[in-house]
């Protein structure tokens, strides 16, 4: 995944449904958010909200916050900056190519072109945790997504065309729960030093971690926006319950962005939202301020609340794969743990299946990825799970060896034994190892390597939690 964390997106369709619905029932005109036809002063609106946040959050700035407002052309500037401080060619590289190889994006990926681009085009605030700095763009929002949505079919130019027209109300509002969003960050950041822990969970070789966090983050920040859009803007907790179920929807309908990408960068709003207000609706405020000091380290708890907060299931785990001793001049490119999320979404975009990829993913504990490139330019990966039961890891053992027979073309399919299956095919080979609660796939190494590929792979020392 994207190395970096510095930008927090405004993800455009709760930009679009709650702007549609402020254009319609006059919400705005009801509260002191902005006065007819006058557009809001960014920055003083932004100090302004600090209290509100305050507030709402029920935690106080422990020192002041530098607010600057910049143009869409300079914040395209601070988000590229901030992404090629941390995001290096060779790891651009390495990722986009592991994505590719797993079958979650298509050849010609670029996974950072493709991120800045989003980035570009849809943040309005940016809470920089690096420079301890809130930007803000001075923008019409109702423009900016109508533009969005103007390609989106004939329903996304109607849209468009109304989001284009939406009165000033409209846009203050939409700019004050962003900045509000952002505000959340700003404040959480000067209490839980957020920055030290992305810079730990980055060096960590976790999509999965990574992940976890961030969906604590967005999902705290999600929260208090709507808190904000009920008790300032007026809307009822009805239609914010209505808006959430539409997003995700919205979001395939409109948004015309990589399916694993935007599914990636849509979960910590989504899924966090979830996780967050099951933590607080339980447990309290005060919990929650725990949970900053003690996140969760896996999708699964996040998807998962209870798993977090009742019966806390921590991952198991086990060393990388190291397959250097059998492919000799191969490099190893890149290590990731993919996680429950990332997992099923490997199933289901391979077969189309997503109940199946849905109900094998329940059953992850853990996982490490490890991808190999040669001389040649070819590119193998060694990927080991561990599963929560026996049962599990079979039923990920029939996923993933149905998923071959999508994934490439007739060759030389060979089921071996019930727990023990081998596709070669071009000179390249795969294996797929089970027994009892680790399964092992290893694909694309070279035919004659894969035995001893296997055997390098299988992991012996697993800590099993």
């Amino acid at each position: 995944m994207i190395r970096t964390k510095l930008v927090h997106r405004t993800f455009p369709v709760i930009c679009l449904l709650i702007i549609l619905s402020i254009s319609s029932s006059g919400i705005a005109s009801e509260s002191d958010v902005s006065k007819q036809g006058t557009k809001i002063d960014f920055v003083e609106r932004t100090r302004q909200l600090i209290d509100v946040v305050e507030d709402l959050r029920g935690l106080s700035f422990l020192f002041d916050l530098p607010v600057e407002l910049v143009t869409q052309d300079e914040m395209a500037v601070i988000i590229d900056e901030a992404l090629s401080a941390q995001v290096t060619p060779e790891m651009n590289h390495g990722f986009t190519s592991m994505y590719i190889m797993l079958g979650l994006m298509p050849q010609g990926s670029n996974l950072l072109v493709e991120y800045q681009e989003m980035s570009e085009e849809q943040v309005i605030g940016l809470y920089d945790q690096n420079e301890k700095k809130f930007y803000v763009v001075d923008v019409d929002i109702g423009q900016m997504l109508g533009d969005m949505f103007e390609d989106s079919g004939p329903l996304g130019s109607f849209l468009g065309g109304l989001l284009g027209n939406s009165n000033q109300e409209a846009n203050d509002a939409m700019i004050d729960t962003v900045i509000v969003h952002e505000l959340t960050h700003a404040l959480d950041d000067q209490h839980f030093n957020l920055e030290d822990r992305l810079a730990d969970l980055i060096d960590g070789n976790s999509d999965d971690a990574q992940l976890a966090f961030m969906s604590l983050l967005e999902g705290n920040a999600v929260r208090i926006q709507n808190q904000y859009t009920i008790d300032y803007l007026g809307m009822s907790e009805m239609m914010l319950d209505m808006m959430a179920g539409l997003n995700e929807t919205a979001a395939d309908l409109f948004m015309n962005y990589d399916p694993f990408l935007e599914r990636i960068l849509l979960a910590p709003y989504m899924d966090g939202e979830i996780f967050v207000d099951y933590i607080v609706s339980n447990e309290g405020e005060d919990r929650l301020d725990r949970v900053f000091a003690d996140p969760p380290v896996s999708m699964e708890q996040v998807l998962h609340p209870r798993l977090y907060l009742y019966e806390r299931d921590d991952p198991s785990f086990t060393e990388p794969a190291d397959m250097s001793g059998v492919l000799g001049n191969w490099e190893l490119e890149t290590t990731d743990t993919l996680g429950e999320l990332i997992t099923g979404m490997v199933i289901e975009f391979n077969t189309g299946n997503v109940a199946v990829a849905e109900r094998v993913a329940l059953g992850w504990d853990y996982d490490v990825i490890t991808t190999w490139r040669s001389p040649d330019n070819d590119l193998a990966f060694a990927w080991i799970t561990i599963w929560d039961g026996e049962d599990d890891a079979g039923e990920f053992y029939d996923a993933y060896t149905d998923l071959l027979e999508v994934k490439y073309p007739p060759g030389d399919w060979e089921t071996l034994t019930s727990d023990f299956a081998v596709y070669t095919g071009m000179g390249l080979a795969v294996g797929v190892e089970w027994d009892g609660r680790v399964v092992v796939v290893v694909e694309g190494v070279p035919e004659t390597d894969l035995d001893a590929c296997l055997d390098a792979v299988w992991p012996y020392n697993v800590n099993y939690r």
